[in-house]
């Protein structure tokens, strides 16, 4: 369908460019894997070489290929084969979903699985270890709460792991213990990692790219910036990438986000933010300031308006986050650092400050993942310091249920506030967070347009103010991506010399009521002028 050079020619649709400099197309020419010509049919037909294949759109809409700013895409892979407790209702559903997928598996394998949300469950609590007891106790279980930040183990995993009552919290993690002190089976944030589970094969590994590249593409997702070196090592994360993608493999782009613990290797191999290529490049360090509001542990700057004794859990200490940043941007990379609640925000502007007053570097565009709970004042400081502002839109119609039971009327109003970042000039890119919320990025320009649940409540939106125009919506999962990433003359828009990637639509999003922007649906996805998907 498409040249094996690269050539690829469109007609007959509409082009959304999100270029001034482009309006009005109905064709695009790909030629060696960039877009060399976008205009009307006939332009375009005279800047085709002889033989160039052709598609008719019959009215169908291009649009630049989706960039997802942030998820996980190993971890969405692998997710894939395990256990899916995403939408479950109750903890005896758990059991009974745990209990059947314990006597599919051989003996001694371990139940994995993801998605539970104790503010669903009947019982209106978090499961426990006595509660996985029930449905495997001869086999370890681990279950990872849907905002990956808390997993609940069974007694299995925890006596193969040496968690007891005299194990101490680690920095920055929390074992949940009973009136007896023993653990309940819930570890948050770092304690996570006291649980001595088997990693993946490299077979497992392959298998799992494949999978989360065949669904991306499959939803118009030609480029990620991906965090998936924790736990798993940069080497081998890096060599899979290396070995799996560009233009004789799987044809896809990622910027690979790693994790501040592998900054020696980064080092080492003289690595910094954009080496690489064209399918695989370092993107930034990645750190954490503190956990997600889901599951209590972001750090807010008075107490939880819900756990007057609690404000969240810090994954790092002050100190340890501007020592981290400083590192970091003194090898001349990108920072990437979580931070939900407004103390964690506040403790990473600061560190990024001291950075830069320390080490100047113009343009260095360091980014804030999810920045959901903001102080008013917090806004005019990513402006200023050029900080990037990496949301995720989807989160809302999850997090609408309890958001504001969690942090009180006053706080929620500068909350999830993406118009604002807009309004105040900050530079926003779009993501997903994969596996947290679905990859799809036509439920990501619903969320930011609409602001509704999936079944369209409330009527007029959540915080309706902060609702976002389409062009808006879709310059987010786009040329916010690619700015983040120091790509915008490379793709983001549809323009000449840029990559020719695309993503064709169903439907042109203009013309949709934002509340059936969740069901646009992708045709194709061209990825360096190759159809890379067709749903035909």
């Amino acid at each position: 369908m498409a040249g094996a050079d690269g050539s690829l020619w469109l007609y007959n649709g509409r082009v959304i460019s999100l270029s001034p400099e482009v309006e009005g197309a109905t064709a695009v020419l790909a030629q060696d894997g960039r877009i060399k010509a976008v205009g009307s049919d006939e332009v375009v037909r005279r800047a085709a070489r002889p033989g160039t294949p052709a598609i008719d759109l019959g009215g169908m809409t291009v649009v630049p290929g989706f960039i997802d700013s942030h998820l996980h895409l190993l971890g969405f892979g692998l997710s894939l084969d395990n256990l899916d407790l995403n939408g479950v209702r109750s903890i005896a559903e758990v059991v009974r979903l745990v209990r059947q997928e314990a006597a599919a598996l051989p003996a001694g394998d371990w139940v994995f699985g993801r998605g539970w949300d104790q503010d669903r469950f009947a019982e209106g609590r978090y499961p426990t270890r006595d509660d996985l007891d029930l449905a495997a106790p001869d086999r370890p279980v681990s279950l990872v709460r849907s905002c990956g930040h808390v997993l609940v183990a069974n007694t299995a995993a925890l006596r193969h792991s040496g968690i007891t009552r005299e194990t101490a919290d680690p920095p920055g993690g929390r074992i949940d213990r009973g009136e007896s002190g023993e653990p309940t089976g819930i570890l948050r944030e770092t304690a996570k990692g006291l649980l001595k589970s088997p990693g993946p094969s490299r077979e497992r590994l392959e298998r799992a790219l494949r999978l989360a590249v065949e669904r991306a593409l499959a939803v118009g997702v030609t480029s990620v910036h991906t965090e998936d070196t924790r736990g798993v090592g940069f080497a081998p994360v890096y060599d899979l990438y290396r070995r799996s993608l560009g233009r004789e493999g799987l044809p896809f782009r990622v910027s690979i986000d790693v994790a501040y613990e592998h900054l020696d290797e980064l080092e080492a191999a003289g690595f910094k933010t954009g080496s690489g290529d064209d399918y695989v490049k370092i993107g930034a360090t990645k750190l954490f300031a503190d956990g997600s509001l889901g599951a209590s542990t972001a750090v807010l700057g008075e107490p939880y308006s819900d756990n007057p004794q609690s404000q969240g859990i810090p994954v790092l200490e002050a100190g340890e986050i501007r020592e981290r940043v400083r590192q970091a941007h003194r090898h001349g990379l990108q920072l990437a650092t979580h931070a939900i609640g407004d103390r964690a925000i506040e403790l990473t502007l600061d560190a990024y400050l001291q950075a830069l007053t320390e080490i100047p570097r113009p343009n260095h565009r360091h980014r804030i993942i999810h920045c959901q709970v903001m102080r008013p004042d917090q806004f005019r400081w990513f402006a200023a310091l050029g900080v990037v502002a990496d949301i995720q839109p989807k989160f809302i119609t999850t997090d609408m249920r309890w958001a504001e039971k969690r942090v009180g009327p006053e706080r929620i109003q500068t909350s999830y506030a993406w118009k604002t970042f807009i309004e105040a000039g900050v530079h926003v890119a779009g993501g997903s967070d994969c596996p947290v919320e679905p990859l799809n990025p036509a439920l990501g320009l619903y969320s930011a347009v609409a602001r509704q649940d999936l079944d369209g409540r409330p009527e007029g939106g959540w915080l309706p103010e902060q609702r976002l125009s389409v062009d808006q919506a879709l310059r987010l999962f786009t040329l916010g991506g690619a700015y983040a990433a120091f790509e915008e003359t490379e793709k983001g828009s549809i323009e000449p010399g840029k990559l020719a990637d695309l993503a064709i639509l169903r439907r042109d999003p203009r013309d949709v009521p934002g509340g059936e922007l969740k069901d646009l649906q992708v045709q194709m996805t061209v990825v360096g002028g190759r159809v890379a998907f067709s749903r035909s």
